[in-house]
């Protein structure tokens, strides 16, 4: 892979600068130049020149950690007059994260063998003891940069690698339920061409990396999102920063520090408070990096200084920080349920897996079959274990929908619909008697760009609806006799934009579908009605476009709507109630979908098609959930579904 130069990224620099400008407002945060920079004083940190030192971090109390590339791991204490070899070596900068009560998991570079050095730190009645964990070893290519990440969600710490390819991997490295430390690869990335050093801030899942001569970028440090980097604090003449950008580090508050060589100036930056300190140490330094303790009350500074080779301590006054926004108080929090079981990944990466649905088998349920959409290819059957059982590789298909009832006439009393992108028509299949999916045939549409699709039974027939991106729905009426299939338009509606998901309710004749930008609609599901939709919940805080995937759960005593809020890569559940002239929608419940790591099964986000089944399964006694995933992660390969036990769902009310 070529590595990209310095060019490619200042071309970069210079579109994201001016991309903030065009979107600049009163709440922009003040540029450094903006701050009087603090003249700051210094006094030695463990007397010691030329150790050949890089970054320093703050463990308890007046307890230090520093890497050092000729004597290796020091422990330092008592303001710097008592010191400890700890692990012999040549290492270089220090990512760390308490894990217990005196106990921290650390990552550092070792520079003699070239891989990330993972080790757990304890302190026992003042005696501190290092155990080795497995190390991250990135084939052929040196480590640059390494900082840890304490996933609040799922209960994890895992590791960013950046190295000399330009490439950050993340890695699973501590598990708290556990407390083992897995080595587990979850994904790997484009982040920047030479990496200084990187750091994360826990609460807010935000991962910045800093390049020398360039400037600080901000990434999601979520693994369930994309790998997109922005522009934090650029060296001139893109930004107002010095260059000499070192080793990156984040404080309880928020705070991101990080160092300018060629200034000897010494940044707090906060990202979600229009605050930003700045020092510049007095004599002659050149400044590589900084650590803080935690304690505002009187923050301590440890700096090494790349002229003498020495740590260095200073003292800081922190301003403090005030809120420039209040978070609505009425928003309900998002609960977290997650994926029991995964299927398969489709054959190739990019965006292709995109909707499920589901059969069950009339006299046992653990033949029953699980159907999703490869709309690059076709559709894609999988058995209750998530294993791939057919590929029938009929096209770009889109949405998938199942029926099953005595009103459709094949031994198996089955049907299923999919929008063909490839042909803008509906593909149509049932299941045999030996539990094989096989297609009947097609019905072709008169739509310019099929999209959307959900099937409808009733009284009066088997339809299927689909859609464009014009908002246009038709249903079509589809007949087979013999295996056999024949289809006629009936009727056509509009909604204002582009929809997609949509779910009928066949005991009670009701369409259900979601306009991706807008909300969620009700009209009646069968064909000879006069009636136009209705809009019976718009996007709110809640419910963030785009609206995507949705189908009903029916209960014994209600009934559910569970809809994709891609928005915000959750879902949200509406319990559907009589009204007067039409169904209304109450909420219920907000969820996402995040990593199982005791069965090694991701989150999920950026779900596009979903289904839901009440019917007792093996293993799911209330039913399922199934959802697509859009980054399959923990190792990285091509997107899959995910299947959720439905109590998990339950037990949120």
């Amino acid at each position: 892979m070529p590595t990209l130069k310095p060019l490619a990224y200042a071309l970069s620099i210079i579109t994201f600068t001016a991309t903030l400008g065009a979107c600049s407002n009163q709440n922009v945060q003040p540029s450094a130049s903006e701050h009087t920079a603090l003249k700051l004083n210094s006094t030695p940190f463990w007397q010691q020149n030329n150790i050949q030192g890089s970054q320093a971090a703050w463990l308890v109390d007046d307890s230090w950690l520093l890497a050092s590339e000729s004597q290796g791991l020091i422990i330092v204490s008592k303001n710097g007059q008592h010191s400890d070899i700890i692990k012999s070596g040549n290492f270089e900068t220090l990512s760390v994260r308490t894990i217990a009560e005196n106990t921290f998991l650390v990552a550092s570079i070792d520079n003699e063998h070239d891989h990330v050095a993972m080790f757990k730190l304890t302190n026992t009645n003042g005696n501190w003891q290092l155990t080795t964990h497995s190390a991250i070893i990135t084939p052929q290519a040196k480590p640059e940069a390494v900082c840890l990440f304490n996933n609040l969600n799922t209960g994890s710490i895992s590791a960013f690698v950046a190295d000399v390819r330009g490439l950050m991997t993340e890695t699973l490295v501590y598990n708290f339920v556990t407390g083992k430390a897995p080595n587990i690869a979850v994904r790997e990335f484009a982040a920047v061409n030479e990496a200084a050093g990187c750091t994360v801030n826990d609460k807010n899942q935000q991962l910045f990396i800093s390049e020398e001569e360039l400037g600080i970028w901000q990434m999601n440090a979520n693994a369930e999102s994309t790998a997109a980097k922005h522009p934090v604090a650029m060296v001139t003449p893109f930004g107002e920063l010095a260059s000499g950008i070192g080793g990156l580090t984040t404080s309880a508050d928020g705070s991101l520090w990080f160092t300018t060589s060629n200034d000897n100036s010494l940044y707090r930056y906060n990202t979600e408070h229009n605050l930003q300190q700045k020092w510049q140490l007095a004599g002659d330094h050149s400044i590589g990096s900084v650590a803080v303790t935690n304690d505002v009350a009187g923050t301590q500074a440890i700096m090494y200084d790349d002229e003498t080779g020495a740590y260095l301590s200073s003292q800081l006054v922190l301003e403090p920080l005030s809120s420039t926004s209040s978070s609505p108080s009425n928003v309900t929090k998002t609960a977290h349920v997650y994926a029991n079981l995964q299927t398969a990944p489709v054959a190739a990466f990019g965006d292709a897996a995109d909707d499920p649905a589901i059969w069950v088998h009339p006299t046992d349920t653990s033949k029953s079959l699980i159907l999703g959409t490869d709309k690059r290819r076709g559709l894609m059957v999988y058995n209750l274990a998530g294993e791939q059982t057919q590929a029938l590789e009929v096209g770009r298909v889109n949405n998938v929908d199942v029926r099953q009832n005595r009103r459709i006439n094949n031994p198996t009393n089955t049907l299923i619909a999919a929008s063909n992108r490839s042909e803008n028509s509906i593909s149509l299949f049932t299941v045999d008697l030996q539990n094989n999916v096989q297609l009947l045939g097609s019905v072709a549409t008169n739509l310019t760009e099929i999209y959307g699709l959900c099937m409808y039974s009733s009284h009066s027939g088997n339809y299927v609806f689909v859609n464009d991106k014009s908002g246009l729905y038709q249903q079509y009426k589809i007949t087979n006799q013999q295996q056999k299939v024949a289809g006629e338009l009936v009727r056509e509606f509009n909604l204002p934009s582009q929809p997609e998901g949509c779910s009928s309710d066949d005991k009670n004749g009701e369409l259900f579908a979601g306009e991706e930008d807008a909300g969620i609609w009700f009209i009646s599901a069968e064909p000879d009605t006069k009636q136009q939709p209705i809009l019976l919940q718009s996007i709110n805080e809640m419910l963030i476009d785009d609206v995507e995937g949705m189908e009903i759960y029916q209960g014994t005593n209600e009934r559910l709507l569970v809809v994709s809020s891609q928005g915000d890569n959750s879902y949200v559940v509406y319990r559907i109630n009589k009204g007067e002239h039409h169904p209304t929608l109450e909420f219920t419940s907000k969820f996402n979908i995040i990593a199982n790591l005791a069965h090694g099964i991701d989150g999920v986000s950026e779900t596009d098609g979903l289904t839901v089944t009440a019917k007792p399964l093996p293993g799911y006694p209330q039913g399922v959930l199934i959802v697509q995933d859009g980054y399959n992660r923990m190792p990285q390969q091509p997107q899959n579904f995910k299947l959720v036990d439905w109590r998990q769902i339950q037990n949120l009310k």
